[in-house]
């Protein structure tokens, strides 16, 4: 069957058509859900995004490069993986946040597991010659070598098996014994850091739980002198 040139033009113009409608509201989805604010939206989030905000990779660095959440925490190696894993995320931490309990996540505990969400392709696709450079430390280039050296073995290394606390100025591990200390004995003083984590991050928004709140009033009432 022979195609007309009219028919071919008219085929290629309504694929174009639909196309851009199709494409572009996609694209506008996930860019959208892909900022650290859109990630920040869920209060579980708040210590991951506390910490992070007091990292170069938030945009700290003196020339202003920013890394999103979606470029560690996202697999970059393939376009189809990417959007697949977005949606596997988002589905589940929706879930658990609208019908789930996202409190009694031991966050601690799942920081072991950072090798499987901390994607090395997302490292590699902004730090694209790490592994080449002359211009590091002799101990990072040392170290670098080592890395390729173990890829595909039984002993592979990922990046954040070295860089433990990237992305979130190490300070993550602190942040998350604010907001769920591991021992009862600490509960006040986590207590108290957590407040003051949360009015320096969100300033005049912070708005108390009830909890803090309470913790608040009875500090207050023990710093006012008694007239009794």
């Amino acid at each position: 069957m022979k195609i007309s040139k009219k028919l071919l033009a008219l085929i290629v113009v309504i694929s174009g058509i639909v196309g851009f409608f199709v494409v572009l509201p996609v694209h506008y989805v996930l860019e959208e859900t892909s900022t650290d604010r859109f990630c920040g939206v869920c209060h579980e989030m708040d210590p991951m995004v506390i910490s992070y905000q007091k990292d170069i990779h938030a945009g700290s660095g003196a020339i202003g490069v920013k890394a999103k959440c979606v470029d560690c925490h996202l697999p970059h190696d393939n376009l189809a993986k990417y959007v697949y894993q977005k949606a596997v995320n988002g589905i589940v931490e929706g879930y658990i946040h609208f019908f789930g309990d996202p409190d009694s996540i031991n966050w601690v505990a799942n920081l072991k597991n950072k090798e499987h969400y901390v994607f090395d392709n997302g490292c590699m696709s902004c730090h694209t010659n790490i592994l080449d450079t002359t211009a590091s430390s002799q101990q990072a280039q040392k170290m670098h070598a080592h890395y390729v050296k173990l890829q595909g073995s039984d002993k592979e290394l990922k990046c954040v098996s070295c860089h433990v606390g990237v992305g979130h100025a190490h300070d993550m591990r602190n942040q998350l014994e604010y907001w769920k200390p591991s021992y009862k004995i600490y509960e006040n003083k986590m207590l108290e850091q957590k407040i003051k984590s949360k009015q320096e991050f969100f300033k005049d928004e912070y708005e108390p739980t009830k909890q803090e709140r309470e913790f608040l009033e009875k500090k207050s009432a023990k710093a006012t002198p008694s007239h009794g």
